[in-house]
């Protein structure tokens, strides 16, 4: 694909913001605990910061919402909070006013947040900008909206947070439950109170027109810097997704450094972020109430950054417009059918087949498999290669051994097929494996009076999504 264009999508705010709740709800608690006229009085100041909009009603979001996914054996319910960046704060404070203050304000991030009921793990699902998708109709200043199909980012212009919660409901199926708005004018303030952020660069950087001016490698940044490097596009190939990327993270490096920072012990850190924090906000009136926030904090305070994993949605370049992406349905219909049913994703790959104490490495479909017959049964070959061919198999060729004679099965390679004949013989239990030079990469079954038949086999591959785990290096390419 061409690199002029490819989607945006994490700004700068969005999954710190998500992370920034969850360090927010921890650090209020422990003011709670403490007690005091000095902890009731931040208490009801920092609440007083978050900005509110009711969008969860039937004239914005309809009637036809997706079915929530029910807690079970006495957990908590599963919560998904839609994050959304935001370059405006209208109507700042207590008494936001309504959701047509912020329509036709840009949002180039958008961040789903899912939190399963067992509160083990968070998965942080960036929606690339860029995606084309079909928006409905929404309300707005002057009316109900015409549906049309557009950028995704459009639906925020068109009708502020509830047209792109629509908008997410009705293409995903996913019910979302909470959404934040995060403006990127206090984004500054609350990389300085704590005390900047690690970002990595493959190469040096001096882009003008950000102001972004960094060295290659590992470096801390602050203020303007911190968000010149999540929202300026002149690095590497200068594509969207490229910027998801290293939004990514920086999250994961905003993450850590709040849990490690001692922002948590340190009263004067500690004020610095929540007003920051909570001046940057802006939330549906449920999570808007910081005993909301808090709850939620004490159910996910104990997942550990290796257990948050951020996934970008799959995407495939737009044929009728290369500027712009669709979503690979088949990997994003599982992605959101999981996050749907409380389920993990990316799920779990089976275990890899072991034979000598080892993982398989090539798959059947790899192995150039040769099916003869050594028993002397008429059509012995052909059967045993259609059980084969059923496994994942590819044969090359069928037909007689040099001799009828054979009792036992027998799997015969070459030291370049190795591997291969280790993946043939956790096929067929039982078989034996004989050395034959001059084969190279082309593997024998000869079929010996004990055929047990063929069993299918795991080869251990690749995810089929690119993830990122908040503990990862934060100079990882992904890929």
């Amino acid at each position: 694909m061409t690199h002029t264009e490819r989607p945006e999508s994490a700004a700068s705010g969005h999954p710190r913001m998500r992370r920034t709740l969850r360090w927010l709800a921890v650090i209020v608690v422990l003011l709670l605990v403490a007690g005091g006229a000095t902890g009731f009085y931040l208490y009801q100041r920092f609440e007083g910061n978050i900005g509110q909009v009711d969008v969860f009603t039937t004239d914005i979001l309809g009637t036809d919402r997706p079915t929530k996914a029910e807690p079970v054996d006495n957990q908590a319910e599963p919560l998904n909070i839609l994050v959304m960046g935001s370059d405006t704060r209208a109507g700042q404070g207590r008494g936001y006013g309504p959701e047509a203050e912020i329509t036709g304000a840009r949002s180039d991030t958008t961040l789903l947040v899912h939190l399963p009921a067992d509160r083990q793990s968070a998965l942080v699902v960036s929606i690339p900008r860029d995606t084309v998708l079909d928006v409905p109709s929404c309300k707005t200043q002057n009316g109900p909206s015409t549906p049309y199909t557009d950028r995704f980012n459009s639906a925020f212009s068109t009708g502020g947070p509830g047209c792109t919660i629509k908008t997410v409901e009705q293409n995903t199926g996913v019910f979302i439950d909470h959404f934040v708005i995060v403006d990127f004018s206090g984004f500054n303030d609350i990389v300085d109170a704590l005390g900047g952020v690690d970002v990595c660069l493959p190469e040096a950087v001096v882009e003008p027109k950000s102001g972004l001016d960094l060295p290659a490698g590992t470096s801390t940044v602050t203020g303007d810097q911190a968000l010149a490097f999540v929202r300026v596009r002149a690095i590497g190939t200068g594509s969207d997704i490229d910027r998801i990327d290293r939004q990514q993270a920086f999250l994961s490096s905003l993450i850590n450094k709040a849990k490690s920072s001692g922002t948590l012990l340190n009263p004067v850190k500690l004020v610095r972020f929540l007003e920051a924090a909570t001046k940057s906000l802006t939330t549906d009136p449920a999570l808007a109430n910081l005993n909301e926030m808090r709850r939620i904090a004490q159910d996910v305070r104990g997942i550990p950054p290796k257990d948050i994993t951020f996934v970008t949605t799959p995407w495939l370049v737009n044929p009728d417009d290369p500027n712009t992406v669709v979503w690979n349905e088949k990997k994003t219909d599982a992605l959101w059918s999981a996050i749907s049913n409380d389920e993990t994703y990316p799920p779990a790959p089976p275990e890899p087949t072991t034979i000598d104490g080892k993982p398989l490495t090539v798959l059947p479909s790899a192995v150039p498999l040769r099916v003869l017959n050594g028993s002397g049964v008429s059509g012995a070959a052909t059967t045993a290669a259609t059980e084969l061919k059923a496994k994942g198999y590819s044969t090359i060729g069928v037909g007689d051994a040099e001799s009828q004679n054979f009792i036992s099965t027998v799997i015969r390679y070459d030291e370049a097929g190795a591997d291969a004949a280790r993946t043939v013989a956790a096929s067929i239990p039982g078989a034996a494996r004989v050395l034959r030079p001059g084969l190279g990469t082309t593997v024998e079954v000869v079929v010996g009076d004990d055929w047990p038949g063929a069993t299918r086999v795991v080869v251990k591959k690749p995810p089929s999504v690119t993830v990122r785990q908040a503990t990862d290096n934060i100079c990882k390419i992904p890929g």
